[in-house]
């Protein structure tokens, strides 16, 4: 099966490529300040797949108002860099682990020609992605670029992904994008591109044109024409 010549696939880092203390971490913070009612369910809706600022203040928002009443919009950053210091303890603890079937499915679509671009709504992707060896490789050097945390929401992300892959691909016909949030699928099928929702059926829900529990099960060549994009 051919892959299409005018192909890029976009990544999300966190919970797609690295299992990260994302999570973890903000439940920490959350702990430490007092603030209750933080939950999967709550991180998956509101936080998940968000640049940190957007994913503090949803949490004081709908977690903790008074603080944000009685501390100004200033607690927004303080609170943010509270989880960033939590999370940066646990990736040196080791807290996080590779997802290897995501990494053999870059590299073999690497490896077909598609381009590749990291765009987490994170600005610690580097933390682990300059750390992770992929053979003689770091994983950050499995892709063409890298525009993680360059936006104040996840589209604006997603949106200098697509500058990125325009760059490269003049006639990108076909963007696949890789998430494992509700935020993401709908900030993809925003800007254009097919949603691939990665590892939860629920993801359907949001208007992923796929939903891939285990990539190790799929060939590149083989996604593309599951989301519609053809040779």
């Amino acid at each position: 099966m051919m892959m299409p010549r005018s192909a890029a696939f976009v990544w999300d880092f966190d919970g797609v490529i690295v299992l990260t203390p994302h999570e973890d971490a903000w439940r920490l913070a959350c702990e430490h300040w007092g603030i209750r009612g933080f939950s999967h369910e709550f991180y998956s809706r509101y936080v998940s797949g968000r640049p940190r600022l957007e994913g503090a203040r949803n949490i004081l928002e709908n977690l903790a108002p008074h603080l944000l009443a009685e501390r100004g919009g200033s607690v927004v950053e303080e609170f943010a860099e509270y989880k960033t210091r939590v999370y940066l303890r646990l990736v040196e603890e080791g807290r996080y682990s590779v997802n290897w079937g995501v990494v053999s499915f870059i590299c073999k679509a690497r490896a077909g020609g598609i381009t590749q671009v990291l765009a987490s709504a994170s600005r610690n992707v580097l933390v682990l992605a300059e750390r992770v060896r992929v053979g003689g490789l770091k994983l950050a050097e499995l892709f063409d670029a890298d525009v993680s945390g360059k936006g104040s929401s996840k589209r604006e992300v997603f949106r200098r992904a697509l500058q990125e892959v325009f760059s490269r691909v003049r006639s990108a016909e076909c963007i696949v994008f890789f998430d494992d949030s509700p935020a993401g699928v709908e900030a993809a099928k925003e800007a254009g591109g097919k949603a691939v929702g990665c590892f939860d059926e629920g993801l359907a829900s949001y208007g992923a044109d796929l939903v891939v529990k285990d990539f190790s099960l799929w060939e590149p060549a083989e996604l593309l024409e599951a989301v519609g994009c053809r040779a």
